[in-house]
């Protein structure tokens, strides 16, 4: 894959930002107490000032971009709303709401196993089958892992005048059944389409490091996110779904919705996760938290983190479009809190 100019890359990125994480909540404390723990993470994980603090205050949107490696790209933001964290949370469950976005084409949920007929709304592009035709290990404009590739090669018979249905009906299967390991044993896929492989288990790793912060709002959440779905966490609820989300071209994608309600008065914070688990393009990884913290009042603090990996920002060129992409994705991180905040407030 290739960009002669900045503009996909930025959108990709932009568009990836779309539903990030969500944020814990402290119940039945003083308003400056509930103050102090959003305030606190918001200074000590990006350095907000007492200006920006003030406008978060205040009901406005706030959000910065982290330091990281070249291959990854971060961005916390929080905003205040004046409404129930449950809202918050049916709005996350209800995955129809992102039909409503500019950048959502189709998008479904997997079964309990899941499998290929619940991809049947799925329509693969013309030009991504044409490649995956042309594809093999080190060499491939898709997304794949050598062992799909081989299921490719193997599977379909490309000289038959219906070889793009086939091809079509196989990568549903494929996608069901990594999907399927995944919930069974937290399977993550090995990419192969380029000279070097990578491990998308490896992507999330850095990505936990790089997340340690949260140990300090909600260990046991950050550990059911990494060692998923070995370690069992009561209360928590899981959501796996597919989307075709218009990022300058069509990507498949699987993400996992992970879901963290705090009973009714209970002291440990809510949180809501989505963990990119596949990519047909562009990402390697991405992982959203946040985290809805009562303000004392009538409502609480929205606080959001999302981090996405990707080779395609190294090299020399692409390093130079890195400054774009984080000031894009920062506004995405406003206008993202903001239109909750709208939904929400109604």
């Amino acid at each position: 894959m290739s960009f002669r100019t900045p503009g996909p890359l930025v959108g990709a990125f932009v568009a990836l930002s779309v539903w990030a994480g969500a944020s814990p909540h402290a119940v039945g404390r003083a308003p400056d107490a509930a103050r102090t723990e959003p305030h606190a993470f918001l200074r000590s994980t990006a350095g907000f000032t007492a200006a920006d603090l003030a406008a978060l205050d205040r009901g406005e949107p706030i959000a910065r971009v982290l330091n990281t490696d070249r291959r990854e790209v971060a961005v916390v933001g929080a905003v205040r709303i004046k409404s129930s964290q449950a809202a918050l949370f049916q709005r996350y469950r209800d995955i129809s709401n992102l039909k409503g976005s500019d950048v959502v084409l189709e998008i479904g949920r997997f079964g309990t196993p899941p499998s290929a007929d619940d991809l049947r709304a799925l329509h693969f592009e013309e030009y991504d089958l044409d490649t995956i035709r042309q594809c093999k290990p080190g060499d491939c404009g898709v997304r794949l892992s050598s062992a799909n590739m081989e299921r490719f090669a193997r599977d379909v018979n490309w000289n038959a005048p219906g070889w793009r249905e086939q091809a079509a009906a196989l990568w549903r299967r494929l996608l069901a059944a990594d999907a399927a390991a995944y919930i069974a044993n937290g399977t993550l896929a090995d990419y192969r389409n380029k000279a070097e492989p990578l491990e998308v288990a490896d992507e999330f790793n850095r990505i936990f490091e790089s997340s340690r912060y949260f140990e300090s709002i909600s260990p046991e959440f950050l550990s059911y996110l990494k060692r998923f779905p070995s370690v069992r966490l009561d209360g928590a609820e899981n959501i796996l779904y597919w989307s075709k989300d218009d990022i300058n071209r069509p990507v498949t994608r699987v993400t996992h919705l992970a879901l963290y309600p705090a009973p009714q008065g209970a002291r440990r914070p809510g949180l809501i996760a989505t963990k990119q688990i596949y990519a047909a393009h562009y990402f390697d990884a991405g992982l959203g938290l946040t985290v809805a913290i009562n303000d004392g009042a009538s409502g609480f603090y929205m606080l959001s983190v999302n981090r996405v990996r990707t080779r395609s920002l190294t090299g020399f060129v692409r390093s130079m479009v890195r400054t774009i992409v984080q000031r894009r994705c920062r506004e995405a991180m406003e206008g993202i809190l903001r239109s909750t905040k709208v939904a929400l407030e109604r």
